[in-house]
């Protein structure tokens, strides 16, 4: 098979198209991220890269915690919306009649209409060119009930959208296999 060379800037899977919030108060932002990754399992660590410029950056920095949200594929409009303007201009949350949520350890808060949250503290941040990037340890996970199937998500009704290449996808249902299938 014939490769063909592309940039290194391209990615070339899918990222979530997650919405983090940051700060306090008042002055609580949101800003939609895809460098988004869980990096350890125990304990579970999760990372997200931010530019310097982002008026979000600030809050990360004076805080050392933020808050994961994710939204479903029908709030898709509030994701492009948070992604594409600032909190220096537009109060998102009032613009978007999003709800700001008490987290249960963080101060940062959640975002009550999004199905998904994870509360996370800054153990780690590293400045690596354009990004820096925060290794946050979860300290709290929440969901909707209705996607949750043996105390985990229930795969078959994930509505999750990613993001790749300047582009939503959605991430079809249904099970391929569970983990460790080819063990005979």
């Amino acid at each position: 098979m014939k490769k063909v060379n592309l940039s290194p800037n391209i990615s070339t899977f899918p990222m979530p198209a997650a919405v983090i919030s940051v700060g306090l108060g008042e002055e609580a932002n949101l800003i939609t991220l895809a460098y988004v990754g869980k990096v350890c399992h125990d304990p579970p660590i999760i990372a997200v890269s931010i530019r310097p410029n982002r008026h979000s950056y600030q809050f990360i920095e004076k805080y050392n915690e933020f808050v994961i949200n994710y939204p479903t594929i029908e709030q898709l409009r509030e994701i492009d919306y948070i992604g594409t303007r600032s909190g220096r201009d537009i109060n998102k949350w009032s613009r978007l009649g999003l709800t700001k949520e008490e987290a249960s350890v963080v101060k940062v808060p959640m975002v009550k209409e999004f199905p998904w949250n994870m509360e996370c503290k800054v153990i780690k941040r590293i400045e690596l060119g354009s990004h820096v990037c925060y290794f946050g340890k979860v300290v709290a996970t929440h969901s909707d009930p209705k996607y949750v199937k043996n105390e985990a998500l229930d795969p078959e009704k994930f509505e999750f959208p990613t993001y790749i290449a300047g582009n939503y996808l959605e991430i079809k249902k249904g099970l391929l296999e569970k983990h460790g299938f080819s063990v005979e």
